[in-house]
């Protein structure tokens, strides 16, 4: 384990509620699993799992999540906020927002967006995806697990991802290096604030919030089943599409740039 995940110096650096309670490991399958067993445990609401390296790490749609060691930032949040089931799309968005908000602060002058539903565009390139997931109790929400992969400082890329992943590092001015407890404390600190304000405040202040920080906004985009124009996000966190055949709204689909 490098120094910069030191788990005595991460307690240290971590202000809010939300990381006072960790598990810092050096190599894991998948810290969405960890979180998940830490949950079913009893883990309190702000559980942290963070790994140094993760052998299975998975982001949306059953993707993998490349998680080489000693780069970049893999952890995954046991939350426990009194919402409905239906509300999940929107604590995406909400823990998208905070990201968001944290990689900007390390690139002042760069566009840093949230590409709906669940990724961080810098310049239009991947830096970061989020996966959540609810553990129910019947018909309630006993624990949302909130999944982040951030690339910190990887500057090289499979042949697959060349030009569409970067990193804080990659999109730095000079290029220089980031210490990745520095900005586990401040992701978590954006990340807690707008979970929890959404809970509080509800989903037209998230969405409010959101809409001048969404990627292709205005712009023609594709999916699966089809292509339109992407207006923005509703109070459910859909995304809303106008097409030929009027406005759709999309709860699970992947959005991408349509250059036709």
């Amino acid at each position: 384990m490098t120094r910069d995940l030191e788990p005595a110096r991460l307690r240290e650096l971590i202000t809010g509620e939300w990381g006072r309670s960790l598990t810092v490991l050096s190599s894991t399958e998948s810290t969405m699993d960890d979180a998940s067993n830490a949950a079913r445990s009893g883990a309190p609401d702000g559980h942290v799992v963070v790994a140094d390296r993760q052998t299975r790490g998975r982001g949306a749609h059953g993707r993998e999540w490349a998680s080489p060691a000693g780069s970049d930032l893999y952890l995954s949040i046991v939350a426990r906020p009194e919402v409905e089931p239906s509300a999940t799309p929107l604590v995406t968005l909400a823990t998208g927002l905070g990201a968001r908000q944290a990689a900007a602060s390390w690139l002042p002058g760069r566009r840093v967006e949230v590409k709906w539903p669940n990724d961080i565009w810098i310049e239009r390139r991947k830096c970061a995806g989020i996966l959540v997931e609810s553990r129910m109790l019947g018909t309630k929400i006993e624990a949302v697990i909130i999944g982040v992969g951030l690339n910190v400082n990887r500057t090289e890329w499979p042949a697959e991802l060349q030009g569409i992943a970067t990193s804080l590092k990659a999109e730095r001015d000079g290029g220089g290096s980031l210490d990745r407890g520095e900005v586990l404390a401040t992701l978590l600190e954006h990340v807690e604030r707008w979970v929890k304000r959404f809970v509080r405040l509800g989903a037209p202040t998230l969405v409010n919030a959101l809409r001048p920080h969404l990627s292709l906004l205005g712009e023609r985009v594709r999916w699966e089943e089809g292509r339109g124009i992407f207006e923005g996000i509703d109070e459910s966190g859909a995304a809303k599409v106008r097409t030929d055949a009027g406005v759709v709204s999309l709860h699970a689909a992947r959005i991408e740039p349509d250059p036709e």
